[in-house]
C-alpha cells in the first residue's frame, strides 16, 4: 500500500507540472481553453491526488515528494516551453540527482507502517498531548512574530522574502490535519461507522487544513508579487518539504521507536533534497541575472497598503500647496517671504514647474518654504 501511495505522490507532482507549463502555454499561443484546462488541474485534480496518497502511506514518506514540480519542471520546460530560451545544464542535471537521490532514501530510511488513527486516537494523538500541542504553540508563535517584523518591516529584502516563502511553506506543511481527515473519511468508508462525524475533530481538522492552504496562498502569493519566482519557490518547497517531515515525526510520531542511525540518515535525506533545490535555484538565478550576489538583493520592497494610502494622502496635500503658490499664498504667507532675494530671488513660473515635477515623482516629500531652498 506504501507503493502505491508514493505513486500518487508522484502523479501529483507529475500533474501538477503539466498544469502549469499549460498554463505557461496559454499565455503564449493565446489559447484561453488550455488556461483552464491547467487552472483545473492545479485546483482540483492534482489536490485530490496528492491527498489520496496519504491515505496509503505515512506523512514522513510522502511529504518529501513534492519536490518532483520542481524537478519535473526543471526537466521538461527546456523542450515543452522552448520559447523561453530555458537550458538543460549540467547544474541542472546535479540539482536534479540531489532531489532524486534524496526523495528516493527518504522513502527507503522511514521504512514506518502506515497507521491509520480513529477520531479518539487523533483527539488524543494531535489535541491532548503535550508534544503535538507544543509544537504548534512553537509554530503559531514564530510565525506571529515574524508577521509582525513584516508588517513593521524590520527585515531586510533577502530577510523579507525567505520569511515569505518560509511561513508560506510551514502554513501548508501542516499536512497532519489533511492525513487525519483522510483518515477518518477511509474508516467511514470501509465500515460504514459515521459516529465520528457526530464528534467536532473532523471539522475542526478540515478547518485547519483549508485555512493553512488558504494563508499559505496568501503569504505565497504576497512573496511572488515582489520577488522572482524561482526564488520563492525553491524557499517554499524547501520549508514546506521539511515542516511536513518534522511534524510527521513530531506530531503524528510516524517514526517512533525507529533506531537512532534512520533518525540520521533520513534528516540526510531531506538536507539532500533541499540541497537539489538550492542548485536549481543557482543555476536558474546564474541565467536570469547578472553578478554574483543573492537573488533577494535584487528587489525593492513594494509598500503596503497602508503606506500607499499615506503618500496619496501626503501627495494630495502638497498639490493643494502647489495650487496655492501658483495663486500668491502659501497657507497665508506671501510669495516674498518663499525665498530671500539675496539667494534665490522671486519664485517664478519656472520654479514652480520644477516643484510640479519634484512633488509628483517623490510623493511624499514635503516642501518648507522660508526655511530651505527649493531645489
Amino acid at each position: 500500500m506504501i507503493l502505491v501511495g508514493i505513486f500518487l505522490a508522484v502523479l501529483a507532482a507529475a500533474i501538477g507540472t503539466t498544469s502549469k507549463q499549460l498554463i505557461a502555454a496559454s499565455e503564449h499561443l493565446k489559447r484561453p481553453l488550455l488556461f483552464h484546462l491547467g487552472a483545473g488541474m492545479n485546483i482540483a485534480l492534482g489536490p485530490i491526488v496528492d491527498a489520496s496518497a496519504y491515505a496509503f502511506a505515512p506523512q514522513v514518506i510522502v511529504a518529501p515528494f513534492a519536490c518532483l514540480d520542481v524537478i519535473f519542471n526543471a526537466i521538461t520546460a527546456p523542450y515543452t516551453l522552448h520559447w523561453q530560451n530555458e537550458r538543460l545544464t549540467k547544474v541542472h542535471g546535479l540539482g536534479t540527482a540531489l532531489v532524486s537521490l534524496g526523495a528516493i532514501f527518504t522513502s527507503v530510511f522511514a521504512d514506518v507502517d502506515n497507521k491509520v488513527y480513529s477520531v479518539t486516537e487523533l483527539e488524543a494523538q494531535l489535541f491532548f498531548r503535550p508534544t503535538s500541542v507544543g509544537y504548534l504553540l512553537v509554530e503559531l508563535t514564530a510565525i506571529g512574530m515574524v508577521r509582525v517584523a513584516l508588517r513593521k518591516r524590520w527585515l531586510n529584502p533577502a530577510f523579507r522574502g525567505i520569511s515569505l516563502g518560509v511561513i508560506a511553506g510551514i502554513l501548508m506543511g501542516n499536512v497532519f490535519f489533511l492525513k487525519g481527515l483522510i483518515g477518518i473519511i477511509t474508516t467511514t468508508a470501509s465500515t460504514g461507522d459515521f459516529s465520528a462525524w457526530l464528534r467536532p475533530t473532523p471539522y475542526i481538522l478540515a478547518a485547519a487544513a483549508a485555512g493553512g492552504a488558504i494563508l499559505g496562498h496568501i503569504f505565497m502569493r504576497k512573496g511572488l508579487g515582489e520577488y522572482k519566482g524561482v526564488f520563492m519557490v525553491t524557499i517554499f518547497e524547501g520549508a514546506h518539504i521539511s515542516a511536513a517531515c518534522l511534524s510527521g515525526c513530531v506530531v503524528m510520531e510516524e517514526m517512533v521507536g525507529s533506531p537512532f542511525w534512520r533518525y540520521i540518515t533520513y534528516w540526510s535525506s531531506v538536507l539532500c533534497i533541499v540541497m537539489g533545490m538550492l542548485v536549481i535555484n543557482k543555476a536558474a538565478a546564474d541565467a536570469q541575472i547578472e553578478g554574483k550576489f543573492h537573488i533577494a538583493q535584487s528587489f525593492a520592497e513594494v509598500p503596503l497598503e497602508d503606506e500607499v494610502a499615506d503618500q496619496q494622502r501626503d501627495a494630495r496635500v502638497i498639490g493643494k500647496k502647489h495650487k496655492d503658490i501658483e495663486l500668491g499664498s502659501v497657507d497665508g504667507l506671501e510669495m516674498e517671504t518663499c525665498s530671500p532675494s539675496s539667494s534665490i530671488g522671486a519664485l517664478d513660473m519656472t520654479k514652480s514647474s520644477e516643484f510640479t515635477t519634484m512633488s509628483s515623482s517623490n510623493g511624499v516629500n514635503g516642501v518648507h518654504i522660508g526655511e530651505k531652498v527649493l531645489k
